[in-house]
């Protein structure tokens, strides 16, 4: 009788093959999900930066900032499976990359529950700021009439006055058949209206009209690289106000651009990505340009001021960050719900503000979302002149 004793494990041979080939399949998902979380928090800290480093020296990752609330949603998203998997430490690590996050959050999306409190104060007036795209709609044809008719009822807040106190306008196309609508409508509304233009382009300007008179007026040209216009207003014949209509230089983003990113096919065309990037990165430097042009008039301003329009970028971005110096941003203290404002791409850039200064206070703030003319909605703020 042998002295040599054997063991028998008392599970079958399958069931021990299942089980590493669970335990395989486990390691492979950690590794790839692993490698996942960190390709989107690098991108998302890199977005962190992109409003404090100019695009000069940033290059083709300034593009990242225009990610920004896709790469916060999908480290969110990443933190929450490592907390499921209890996966404690790696959770832990996520959590800390979503922390300076928070302090931009109210740039793409804000909750308000004041919004539209004030909306019939009589000393109340409203700015709007629209890109018109030269009237042109989705399937590229001109729709004059339908544009005049929003902007002679385009303000959001009461039915007391119909059209926007000052209305600023982008891509204006003075060519347009039937453009001078705009001017009798406006002007069915409130009898004396001041207008003033700055050219972007031959046929194409800045336009702003105002229902309180224009004393003075400039612009600051790009030469078809981005173009400003100011007017001094005075409201009340005793509030002198300066208020900046803004076209900055465009993110040249074409039709067949949008339409291969919106159908994800831009993910198999290499070359057209890198086109884009360089696009935007060589457009970027140019808005710098303009922007340190425009600070200097700003800055230079004795009154209080309103300074509006298409900036071509997002909040993670330097040009956003150099504009909103010693000004407030009207959707951070007043908006609700998403911040959007530019339609294709799924709708989730915001580029067109309205940003102001101390001595101003907005009551209501609105991104029109049932405007579908322009690929820009129109946003408008109600404010009233802060008490001294």
């Amino acid at each position: 009788m042998s002295n040599n004793s054997e063991t028998y494990s008392n599970s079958p041979l399958g069931e021990s093959q299942e089980k590493s080939k669970r335990t395989y399949f486990g390691m492979i998902l950690f590794i790839v999900h692993l490698a996942l979380t960190i390709s989107l928090a690098v991108a998302l800290i890199i977005s962190y930066l992109t409003p404090y480093i100019s695009p000069e020296s940033f290059g083709s990752l300034t593009i990242v900032g225009h990610f920004a609330p896709i790469l916060f949603v999908g480290v969110l998203v990443s933190l929450l499976i490592w907390l499921i998997a209890r996966e404690w430490k790696v959770a832990g690590a996520v959590a800390i990359v979503l922390i300076p996050g928070l302090f931009y959050f109210s740039q793409f999306y804000n909750i308000n529950f004041f919004r539209g409190s004030d909306s019939d104060n009589k000393h109340a007036f409203t700015v709007l700021s629209y890109n018109v795209r030269g009237f042109y709609t989705d399937d590229g044809t001109r729709k004059v009439g339908d544009y005049a008719e929003f902007i002679a009822n385009s303000n959001p807040f009461t039915d007391r006055i119909k059209a926007a106190d000052v209305i600023c306008l982008q891509e204006f196309s003075i060519d347009a058949d039937g453009v001078e609508l705009v001017d009798s409508l406006i002007r069915g509304v409130f009898n004396e209206v001041y207008v003033r233009d700055v050219h972007e382009s031959e046929n194409v300007v800045l336009r702003t009209y105002s229902r309180y008179p224009i004393i003075a007026d400039g612009g600051i040209s790009g030469t078809n690289r981005g173009t400003s216009q100011w007017v001094d207003i005075i409201k009340d014949k005793r509030d002198t106000m300066r208020i900046f209509n803004n076209h900055f230089y465009t993110m040249s983003i074409t039709v067949d651009d949008v339409d291969n990113i919106s159908q994800g096919t831009i993910l198999s065309d290499g070359d057209r990505m890198m086109s884009i990037i360089d696009r935007v990165e060589h457009n970027s430097i140019v808005r710098i340009n303009h922007v340190d042009s425009l600070r200097k008039v700003i800055d230079a301003t004795p009154y209080r001021h309103i300074v509006v329009g298409d900036f071509n970028d997002a909040p993670m971005s330097y040009v956003y960050n150099v504009m909103t110096e010693n000004l407030n941003d009207a959707f951070v203290e007043m908006g609700s719900g998403y911040g959007r404002t530019y339609r294709p791409m799924w709708g989730w850039l915001r580029i067109d503000y309205i940003l102001y200064s101390e001595g101003l206070e907005p009551i209501n703030y609105d991104a029109n979302e049932e405007v579908v003319l322009s690929d820009h909605l129109p946003v408008a703020t109600q404010f009233i002149i802060a008490e001294e």
